[in-house]
């Protein structure tokens, strides 16, 4: 039933093959690689099972689904050898000088619409296999995957014995095989360190940015191990503790905080002042741009996003509003209409809250880190800079408890013992139907007093 699944190339081929020593055994396995045999015994396994009829229907199923991505995946890595070929016809031409690219892997990368790694390894193969090894992959004979993993095994300097105990590895074995074959000379390592970088890519929707980058392996270890220690400072005893990735990501945050925060000292000579004077005009650290058309109709769920365009919500615009002051510019066109600072929390109340309250005021807490004021009843929300409507959070319970994690600062519970409430739950709009009335009649008559004693 699956015979025909079998990638068999032409009988010439096959015959070739035979001759080369690679198919031994059975007379099916002198024209195979294992390869082929392995695959091979996934579409058997399939065919027996479906017409045996001792199996029940699911098990013939997913037996069959098996085959069938097996087969696939076959297509797949076939269709890559054939690419493979084609780009080493286009390098032997100097197709991508010619066409007007900069490198090869541009040509391949915009030809093929992909991603640049897959077209590095497509021009990395097509420099490096002979015209048959790329013949195997485009017949079915090798696997695509695992001749780019034997490939870079050869180039790392493995000999041919380490290279032919690599096919009883899965890939990810053979991944770490090469890291510990692969040599390190100091100009590698110079090199490492010259092509370190560290890039923030928003996202195609604006919602996040993705932080990427290569570092060396020294300063990688430095940068998890601090940022581990700090991470596991940040949040307070008793708190659910977020995911290493996450305490990561919250101790660089504050880490570049510290930096942004940090006093600069007084300036001694003219040119430090002048310095200082144009660090002053640059912009603010933090700073949120409304589209006030878009955003005060939807409560800052749209029209917001930071300077630098990568989008943010209302939580963003409340924690901003907490940490700086509050401008309002008024564009039309080209022409500035309207700009200037509007009523926000004086630096001397900011500090005589800080001074009462003495410490995070959440029930429990005893950290000190980054103690930030905030307001209860948030500015959005008609919230005002009165010292009632102000108390004092650590950096974790303001950032990531409330402004982060949406939870809210009880009014109503004591001033130096405030309790989180958790989120506002979000409905349905879902309301179940009035009981109709015989229903509230027999209920009433259930809760009315008599005067009757009891017996």
């Amino acid at each position: 039933m699956y015979g025909y699944l079998l990638d068999f190339p032409d009988h010439d081929t096959v015959q070739r093959r035979c001759l080369d020593g690679v198919g031994t055994g059975t007379s099916e396995d002198m024209f195979t690689t294992r390869y082929q045999r392995e695959r091979q015994r996934v579409y058997d396994r399939a065919s027996h099972m479906a017409d045996s009829g001792a199996y029940t229907h699911a098990d013939v199923e997913d037996a069959k689904s098996e085959a069938a991505l097996v087969r696939a995946e076959a297509q797949a890595s076939r269709a890559r050898g054939d690419q493979i070929g084609w780009v080493r016809h286009m390098l032997r031409g100097a197709a991508a000088a010619r066409l007007g690219y900069r490198s090869p892997v541009e040509m391949v990368a915009s030809r093929l619409d992909t991603k640049r790694s897959v077209a590095t390894e497509l021009v990395y193969l097509s420099e490096r296999l002979g015209d048959h090894q790329i013949a195997g992959i485009r017949s079915g004979a090798v696997s695509y995957e695992r001749a780019l993993a034997e490939t870079r095994l050869a180039d790392a300097g493995a000999s041919g014995e380490v290279i032919e105990g690599s096919r009883d590895l899965d890939l990810e074995e053979v991944g770490r095989l090469l890291r510990s074959h692969r040599k390190m000379s100091r100009a590698d390592e110079r090199a490492v360190f010259e092509d370190q970088y560290i890039s923030m890519q928003p996202s195609w929707d604006g919602s996040h940015v993705k932080v990427n980058g290569r570092l060396g392996a020294l300063e990688a270890d430095i940068c998890r191990q601090g940022l581990d220690r700090r991470g596991e400072r940040l949040v307070p005893s008793g708190e659910a503790r977020p995911d290493a990735g996450q305490r990561r990501a919250l101790a660089l945050t504050t880490m570049c905080q510290d930096e942004l925060d940090r006093t600069p000292e007084p300036a001694k000579t003219t040119a430090q002042r002048v310095r200082q004077a144009r660090r002053r005009r640059r912009e603010p650290a933090l700073m949120v741009v409304a589209n006030q058309a878009l955003a005060e109709p939807s409560g800052n769920e749209q029209g917001v996003a930071m300077l630098a365009g990568a989008r943010v919500g209302p939580d963003t615009v409340d924690l901003v509003r907490c940490l700086g002051t509050t401008e309002v510019v008024t564009v039309a066109g080209q022409s500035i209409l309207q700009h200037g600072t509007t009523t926000s929390m004086r630096p001397s109340l900011r500090r005589a809250v800080l001074a009462r309250d003495d410490g995070c005021t959440i029930d429990g807490c005893v950290s000190t880190y980054r103690l930030e004021v905030h307001h209860i009843v948030p500015r959005s929300q008609g919230g005002t800079h009165t010292a009632e409507n102000l108390t004092t959070l650590c950096w974790y319970h303001h950032h990531v408890a409330v402004h982060r994690r949406g939870m809210r600062v009880d009014p109503q519970s004591p001033t130096r013992r405030r309790r989180l409430l958790p989120p506002k739950a979000r409905t349905c709009g879902y309301q179940p139907p009035e009981p109709d009335p015989h229903t509230l009649a027999i209920l009433r008559a259930l809760h009315t007093a008599t005067d009757r004693a009891p017996p």
